[in-house]
């Protein structure tokens, strides 16, 4: 029997094995980059594939400092490297010493052409672009059903606006299958949510193919729904960003995006609320020292019968306004609820405050003792102010001031 060798000795050898082969030392190999990612500490990583074979490729720090060419997905290109293993994971992987572009790789050119195709057609046009609504309270999730995109989506909406109602539409977000499903996930949304968010992590190009099929491009573009994609990393963008109504760099920008900060819709409610009762007061009062200055008018003091009713409505209306203050401290509990119970109060309390303060309003307009003027009468007074109610009370050659709804006569009597 053999003997028994530990996994990090066979390890070492494959290591010594390759590097001693001479042919394995400085290669030139071309391949479509995926999975690119650069680093903070300034090394490159990514794969180089081509259509059967995939490898992992590193490109350290002071050798991509040397170079011109900016990376990207899809990109073809030829390495100039050397093979070795990487020894805490055994993967073979290529060291990378200078990067040359090989033209553009087969995904990325079919992305570009399909781009420009639904560019064409007026698919991105920011005239069919849905506005977000601002305070959505009914939100459709389009994304996998697990996974660290769909759980910071969910966190930040019940951080950020708890009011709304959430539904998860789950789909398959990568592979053969995903396009198809994410098509029928967004009609089955369709008109049942006030906005629709489409998300998915990052990924490299392959990962997130299925969000530049055509068939649901076209399919974003005629939903009825307004709908935000975040899908993959702020340098991922894919036909679903151009056709959606607004684009996040990710999932969790997308979450911020929609959803208004229900500290903020608060404070504003409250600040509204105070100007509202200061408002109220301020009219309130100014009708009161209306009706006041009325009540010593001698229209309103005598015992013509003319005014009987008028006087009436005016003293319900004087007693009605007593009550204000007891009605207003009620109004007042009702907006500090506002504050508390966003979902369904916010905007019909102040509406209604608003309708109760022109209904007021109007019927102390319509309870103005001048506007009696209006129907045709008229008030006569002496020079004195005496009030005319006989032609008893007059004598000839005295000045009269006869007072209509608009203007005064000055008259004087010829005879008796």
């Amino acid at each position: 029997m053999s003997d028994v060798i530990r996994v990090s000795s066979l390890v070492s050898y494959l290591k010594k094995s390759i590097e001693q082969d001479m042919r394995l030392r400085t290669l030139m190999v071309s391949g479509e980059i995926s999975n690119f990612t650069n680093h903070r500490s300034g090394h490159l990583y990514f794969s180089l594939k081509d259509n059967s074979a995939k490898m992992n490729c590193v490109m350290f720090k002071t050798s991509a400092q040397k170079m011109n060419l900016a990376l990207k997905e899809g990109m073809k290109v030829i390495v100039t490297c050397s093979v070795s293993l990487y020894e805490p994971q055994g993967n073979i992987q290529l060291y990378v010493t200078k990067i040359q572009s090989d033209g553009v790789g087969d995904l990325f050119l079919a992305f570009e052409q399909l781009k420009k195709k639904l560019l064409a057609e007026g698919l991105f046009d920011a005239v069919h672009k849905k506005p977000i609504p601002k305070y959505p309270m009914d939100i459709a999730v389009i994304s996998a059903r697990t996974g660290a995109a769909i759980q910071d989506v969910l966190s930040i909406i019940e951080r950020r606006w708890p009011l709304a109602k959430v539904k998860l539409y789950p789909s398959l977000v990568q592979g053969e299958q995903a396009a198809a499903d994410l098509i029928r996930n967004v009609q089955l949304a369709d008109n049942k949510h006030e906005l629709i968010l489409l998300v998915r992590g990052g990924g490299s190009i392959e990962d997130l193919w299925c969000f530049n099929s055509e068939e649901l491009a076209r399919v974003i573009y005629n939903a009825q729904t307004c709908i935000v994609s975040g899908v993959g990393h702020e340098t991922d963008t894919t036909l679903v960003d151009y056709v959606s109504d607004a684009r996040a760099a990710t999932p969790s920008a997308a979450a911020e995006l929609v959803t208004p900060n229900i500290v903020d819709v608060t404070n504003r409610i409250e600040t509204q609320a105070r100007m509202l009762e200061t408002r109220m007061k301020t009219i309130l009062e100014d009708k009161r020292m209306q009706i006041e200055y009325f009540k010593e008018k001698p229209v309103l003091t005598s015992s013509d019968a003319l005014l009987k009713d008028d006087k009436m409505r005016l003293m319900m209306n004087i007693n009605r306004l007593s009550h204000s203050e007891v009605y207003f401290q009620q109004q007042r509990h009702q907006l500090n609820e506002i504050a508390q119970h966003i979902k369904h109060i916010a905007g019909i309390q102040v509406e209604q405050h608003k309708k109760h303060l022109e209904r007021n309003m109007s019927l102390l307009d319509a309870y103005n003792p001048l506007h009696i003027l209006k129907r045709g009468y008229s008030i006569t007074s002496k020079d004195d102010g005496t009030i005319v109610r006989s032609i008893h009370d007059v004598k000839k050659d005295d000045l009269l001031h006869i007072r209509f709804d608009d203007g005064i006569i000055d008259a004087k009597v010829k005879g008796e």
